[in-house]
């Protein structure tokens, strides 16, 4: 008899723990979690950091969070489980009254994107785990990770030099590494041209002078086709990636030499869009910054094909150094850049692969291919 009298003790005992921890695990619960930078670029390492506060007297004998992300952010240090497109991570917690615990999880940005984490999952329950209830709560994290920026000059080479039968005497846009001489200072002169030897043996401030140093503006053209024949979806997406640093690579040295840049590209940031991107005019850091934020976020898509973006840019395309970012190359393509360098603009085609048809090349626009690389290594960069 006293040991049914027990066991019917301990029974209410196990039921009360348990419709009281049940009950208010989440009463006074705060949960936060936010990434320390709201913007990376790939290959940077960045942090996680969730805070979850117990602001009441009752313990809370664990709680887990699992938190959905997506598979290119890499968590250091924890086992995740990866589906398709996403990353699942569980976090554990055993709190005490009153108790703020901060976790900090380190995170490898693999790949450009706009990545959201909108809502987490919590998870408590009783002291044995014999029941537990869940609660979504929503935390809205938001990274912009930009595309990586490349060594374009050690991937992409003139064809020309390549050939032999003329000389390139300049590079996409004003080429800081190109020195013809050196000359006075002048105000607005970026401290990075400063030629300090010439400098001490004049007695003056001396700058680097390149070898071309005109101030058009840059526009920037990209495929995001990676074959002549290929409708909405993006075939070879390592080529359309290498494509997306190479724009991305041009903005950053149009940001530090200070060119009015513009974007356009037959590729979409939204699922439903039916207009390519064609951006405004501009050279201070906050049109950069958007246009990074266009790049993070294109699809793997077109809406438009590329010879028709060409044939409609053109008559806006006015004493400018345009850059032309494709997988291939067609008798068409050239034939398009070759018009825009007779209009006064100075064209260049960037070839993403090292294969292009025969005949296709242009006759004034200049022509970089990958630089005796076999497309798989320059495809790692993707």
């Amino acid at each position: 008899m006293d040991l049914i009298a027990l066991l019917l003790i301990l029974a209410f005992v196990l039921w009360l723990q348990m419709r009281i921890l049940c009950g208010f695990a989440f009463k006074k619960l705060e949960y936060r979690c936010e990434f320390s930078v709201p913007e990376a670029h790939e290959g940077d390492t960045i942090t996680l950091v969730e805070t979850v506060y117990n602001g009441k007297l009752l313990p809370v004998p664990w709680l887990r969070v699992d938190i959905h992300t997506s598979r290119w952010l890499e968590f250091a240090g924890t086992c995740s489980v990866i589906a398709q497109e996403n990353r699942h991570v569980t976090s554990s917690f055993v709190l005490r009254s009153y108790q703020k615990i901060t976790r900090k999880w380190k995170l490898k940005c693999l790949k450009r994107g706009v990545f959201h984490t909108e809502n987490v999952t919590l998870v408590s329950g009783d002291l044995l785990n014999f029941s537990n209830v869940s609660e979504a709560m929503p935390v809205n994290a938001t990274l912009i990770v930009y595309p990586q920026i490349i060594e374009l000059e050690e991937l992409f080479v003139p064809v020309s030099l390549q050939q032999g039968d003329r000389v390139v005497n300049r590079w996409i846009i004003d080429d800081p590494f190109i020195v013809a001489g050196v000359r006075e200072y002048a105000p607005g002169d970026p401290l990075s041209r400063m030629h300090w030897p010439a400098s001490a043996k004049s007695g003056r401030l001396m700058v680097r002078k390149n070898e071309h140093s005109s101030q058009r503006n840059l526009t920037v053209i990209l495929n995001m086709q990676s074959q002549h024949y290929e409708l909405f979806d993006t075939m070879d997406k390592s080529m359309a990636e290498l494509g997306i640093k190479v724009a991305a690579t041009l903005f950053d040295r149009a940001l530090r030499e200070g060119n009015p840049v513009r974007f356009i590209t037959n590729g979409c940031t939204e699922p439903d869009a039916k207009q390519p991107i064609v951006t405004g005019e501009a050279a201070d850091r906050d049109h950069i910054a958007s246009l990074f934020r266009i790049l993070a976020g294109l699809r793997m898509k077109n809406v438009k094909d590329f010879r028709n973006l060409l044939e409609d840019a053109l008559p806006d395309i006015l004493n400018s150094e345009a850059v032309i970012i494709t997988a291939y190359l067609t008798v068409e393509i050239s034939r398009l850049a070759d018009r825009m360098v007779s209009e006064g603009n100075d064209v260049r085609i960037i070839l993403l692969d090292t294969v292009y048809e025969k005949g296709s090349e242009p006759r004034l626009a200049d022509l970089y291919i990958l630089s005796g690389r076999i497309r798989q290594q320059a495809a790692k960069l993707a």
